[in-house]
């Protein structure tokens, strides 16, 4: 018979399992600052694009003008993800009437397990928030149009506050859907073709004038939003 050794394994570096992060629901206040924080350090890269640009070197401060595209959208994904959480907790305590499609949402067994031996306890709908929206992006314009719905609030209202022009022959909603359509296109090029056209491999043209169009009109649409959100909180 094999005897044991008796002596102690040396011991394995880098083998603790890491703690799960506990799963935060900000306020929207909160949500609003992590918004504006982002849009702030975008909007300080302009001043190197500049310095590039005059400097002859316009490819560069492209590729400055490209990467806010993305940083952009990254911005409006993560804002909308912390309303999306945000508001489904509040419809889930009570505080914000429930919607259909509150009402319709998936939930696997596993969950329904955990949430029937949880009691009091309502940590694991906002794990469940998480999970399922975590590899979602939310940026599309139908995507936008879904999580309005989902949350109870006006998308038309949003477009209103934010495309209205006086005599205008073009719909408010019209105009949100092709901004949203268009900075949505851009960033796909950009994060997933290096801005290069997939029909002939030239690079679509790109403008500081269109990256501060987008910037504001994603500011105003938040803006409106975050308004909206703030109503349901005082109905």
């Amino acid at each position: 018979m094999e005897e044991r050794s008796l002596e102690l394994e040396p011991r394995q570096e880098g083998t603790r399992e890491k703690a799960a992060p506990v799963i935060v629901r900000f306020c929207l206040n909160e949500i609003e600052e992590h918004f504006d924080e982002n849009l702030r350090y975008i909007r300080e890269q302009f001043s190197m694009a500049d310095e590039l640009f005059e400097s002859g070197k316009e490819e560069e401060s492209r590729n400055i003008w490209r990467a806010q595209i993305v940083f952009l959208e990254s911005a409006f994904d993560f804002y909308l993800h912390e309303l999306t959480k945000f508001g489904l907790s509040e419809m889930f305590a009570g505080n914000w009437q429930k919607t259909e499609k509150y009402n319709n949402l998936s939930v696997k067994m596993s969950i329904v397990d955990r949430a029937l031996n949880a009691r009091e306890d309502s940590a694991w709908f906002l794990e469940f928030v998480d999970d399922f929206y975590r590899e979602i992006t939310l940026v599309s314009y139908q995507s936008v149009k879904d999580q309005m719905n989902l949350l109870g609030l006006n998308l038309q209202e949003v477009a209103d506050a934010v495309f209205y022009e006086r005599d205008s022959s073009v719909k408010t909603k019209d105009k949100l859907e092709r901004c949203l359509k268009l900075l949505y296109h851009q960033r796909n090029v950009i994060a997933h073709q290096s801005g290069r056209r997939h029909a002939d491999a030239q690079r679509e043209e790109i403008t500081k004038d269109m990256v501060e169009q987008y910037i504001n009109d994603v500011e105003k649409i938040v803006g409106k939003i975050q308004g909206l959100a703030r109503q349901k909180e005082l109905d």
